[in-house]
């Protein structure tokens, strides 16, 4: 790192600064802090939601996707797709005629405060754990690039976003968000073109050896389609494999379903537009541009491949960066491949762009976890529980604290994912881009059962959202843990789940919904109506 390129990310880091104070100004009361004053722009909205999906996960488990394997992930983008107009459709449109800030006292209003409560617990287990991986994630390249430790990285990631994230609210997370988005980009694009420059031949070149350049018994590292479909299973479908063509269209749409419609992370960015149509168009922006941000992002890795020379070389690169780290797991070391580039190979000036990139993926990781975590702490335990009936302003003071305190939660959930963390496998996906959908994949989908339950039916009752939410929760987390709970005493060879974790979000949305539905509603003084899809 050169005195050029830390003047590049001072910059960057001053402006987000900036930003965070700028938006911290005028703040009289909670739906300030927690919605903007339902203010924002759509489209600053939209790109929220896709910086934060994209952050650290995307930026830096993508490429190891691509390098370690191929692009057959890319198939869960196309149910990704189909789901946010879904959501956009049924979802938001409740959310904004009840006037909730936090979507969780949509299904107390519906049902009472049991659902609320046990709808609150999951989303704080499901969004720790999901947030905790991804600020792992994000640790990755400071720790290459600085040549510092993983809890230091950690540490200093969270103190940053912290600051601005505590001092401006959601409105500072969204205008953040919105130029760690287009950085993240940039980033991802300057890497894929200066190795596509630098290659001997271009990009006809680079095309040639990822279809060639692979042994005849091996897949060719460019392949996009794996039906998923085999004779002699269960409805012809390869339930042990997460990367097909089914379970992209069919699993990654229940998953999607569930973290865009139910989780308080992702919502609140839409709750923060002036209407019910901005916050559908919100929705429907970050479905336009995911496809080619993932492609972008499985471009830098296949790129990577051509550039170190080959499968035995990234082997030997991964395995060299995972000793230098300590790491038993060599395989671990591909998630490092992508920053050692970074640090090695760019120029001075874009070397320090790319790490300002790193930053922006790092912060993205944090900052609307922490808000989303906080507002929901305190619409749905502070305030009913704790202290209510004070005065707004009290509140504000309140969800400031409560964000420092997930904070440091979410530091301690990413020092547990680095020191237990798998590399993963061809069945299930590699790396922390594997880690942080399967950890979404235990919690949000029996909460997107109850959601649909709420919206589509008359049914459901307290007690049995509650029966339900812990059968579904308990299901998926039994078939996680299939090896350790079944494998006969003495036997060495691992059990195989009855299907891999992107099955998780429609087996453990369509059980917690059948369950739930089996209790019949009980008479209340609201209307129905009111939380019926207007469709």
């Amino acid at each position: 790192m050169q005195v050029f390129d830390w003047i590049v990310v001072g910059f960057y880091l001053c402006l987000v600064a900036a930003i965070g104070l700028w938006n911290a100004r005028g703040q009289k009361n909670s739906d300030d802090y927690f919605l903007g004053g339902r203010r924002i722009p759509w489209w600053a909205a939209g790109l929220s939601i896709l910086a934060t999906e994209c952050s650290a996960l995307t930026f830096l488990g993508a490429p190891t996707q691509s390098l370690r394997g191929d692009w057959t992930y890319l198939q869960l983008a196309i149910g990704s797709v189909l789901a946010r107009f879904v959501v956009a459709g049924i979802l938001i449109t409740v959310y904004y005629r009840c006037r909730v800030s936090t979507i969780y006292l949509f299904l107390g209003q519906r049902f009472g405060m049991l659902t609320q409560n046990a709808a609150t617990a999951l989303f704080f287990l499901g969004r720790l754990l999901g947030s905790g991986v991804r600020l792992y994630a994000a640790a990755i390249g400071l720790v290459i690039m600085l040549d510092v430790s993983f809890p230091l990285a950690i540490v200093l990631i969270a103190v940053v976003a912290l600051l601005y994230s505590i001092s401006g609210g959601i409105r500072s997370v969204i205008w953040t968000d919105t130029l760690q988005g287009i950085l993240l980009l940039t980033g991802g694009l300057t890497c894929v073109l200066y190795v596509l420059f630098q290659q001997d031949g271009g990009l006809s070149s680079i095309w040639q050896q990822l279809g060639e350049g692979v042994t005849p018994s091996e897949h060719a590292k460019l392949r996009v389609i794996d039906l998923g479909f085999s004779e002699g299973r269960f409805l012809g479908i390869e339930w042990d494999k997460s990367y097909t063509l089914v379970a992209g269209i069919v699993g990654s749409f229940f998953l999607t379903m569930a973290t865009h419609g139910t989780d308080q992370d992702m919502v609140q960015r839409t709750l923060t537009c002036r209407g019910a149509r901005e916050g559908r168009k919100s929705l429907w922006l970050s479905a336009v541009l995911t496809i080619p941000v993932v492609m972008l992002f499985l471009a830098v890795g296949s790129v990577l491949w051509v550039h170190v020379g080959g499968n035995e070389e990234v082997a030997k690169l991964a395995a060299r960066l995972a000793a230098e780290r300590g790491e038993q797991d060599p395989a671990r070391g591909y998630d490092f491949v992508f920053s050692w580039f970074i640090q090695t190979q760019l120029p001075v000036g874009l070397k320090g762009l790319i790490l300002a990139a790193l930053f922006a993926a790092a912060m993205s990781s944090l900052d609307s976890a922490v808000t989303a975590l906080s507002s929901t702490a305190v619409d749905c335990v502070w305030r009913p529980y704790v202290r209510p009936g004070r005065d707004d302003r009290y509140y504000l003071r309140v969800a400031r604290w409560i964000s420092l305190f997930f904070g440091i939660l979410l530091v301690l959930v990413a020092l547990a994912t680095w020191i237990f963390s798998s590399s993963g496998s061809e069945r299930e996906g590699f790396g922390v881009l594997m880690l942080g959908l399967k950890a979404l994949s235990w919690f949000f989908p029996p909460l997107l059962g109850i959601f649909l339950l709420a919206v589509l039916t008359k049914r459901g009752s307290d007690i049995g959202n509650v029966i339900a939410l812990f059968l579904g929760v308990s299901s998926l987390l039994v078939v996680e843990f299939w090896d350790f709970l079944f494998r006969p005493a003495g036997q060495t060879e691992s059990l195989v789940p009855p299907f891999a974790w992107v099955w998780n979000a429609m087996v453990g949305c369509l059980l917690t919904f059948a369950i739930a539905f089996l209790f019949a509603a009980k008479k209340t003084s609201v209307a129905h109506s009111k939380y019926e899809n207007p469709a």
